[in-house]
C-alpha cells in the first residue's frame, strides 16, 4: 500500500495515480475554480434563479420581476445587480424602463439546470 504524508491508500488507486503521472500531476490539472465559485454563490439564491428563469422566458423590467418573484423593488435590483456581474443577464433603455434579458450564458446555464432535472427523473 502506498503512503501519502501520513495516511495509506489502495493498491488500484495507487496504480490509477501512477498511470495518470503522479499527484502532483493531478494536482496541476485543477483549475483555478474563483470565477466558478462567485458563480454558484450567485445562483444559490432563489430569488435570483426565479429572475432568471423569468427572463428565460421574457424581458421584462425591474417593476414586473419584483412582483412576479415577490420581492420589493430595491431588492430586485440588487438580486439582478448580482445576476449582470455574472453576465447572466444585460439591461437596455426602453424609453423611460430599463428592460432586462437574459445573455446567451444565463441561456446555457438555464438549459443545463433543465437537462439536469430530466437526467434526475
Amino acid at each position: 500500500m502506498l503512503k501519502i504524508g501520513e495516511i495509506e491508500i489502495p493498491k488500484e488507486i495507487e496504480e490509477e495515480i501512477k498511470a495518470k503521472g503522479g499527484m502532483e500531476k493531478i494536482a496541476k490539472i485543477i483549475p483555478d475554480l474563483k470565477e466558478i465559485e462567485k458563480l454558484m454563490k450567485v445562483l444559490a439564491d432563489e430569488k435570483r434563479l426565479k429572475i432568471l428563469y423569468a427572463l428565460y422566458h421574457q424581458r421584462m423590467c425591474v417593476c414586473m420581476l419584483s412582483e412576479l418573484i415577490d420581492c420589493p423593488y430595491s431588492k430586485c435590483s440588487y438580486h439582478i445587480a448580482k445576476l449582470k456581474e455574472m453576465k447572466l443577464v444585460n439591461s437596455k433603455h426602453i424609453g423611460n424602463f430599463i428592460v432586462y434579458s437574459i445573455t446567451p450564458y444565463g441561456r446555457k446555464i438555464i438549459r443545463y439546470f433543465e437537462k439536469m432535472k430530466e437526467v434526475k427523473k
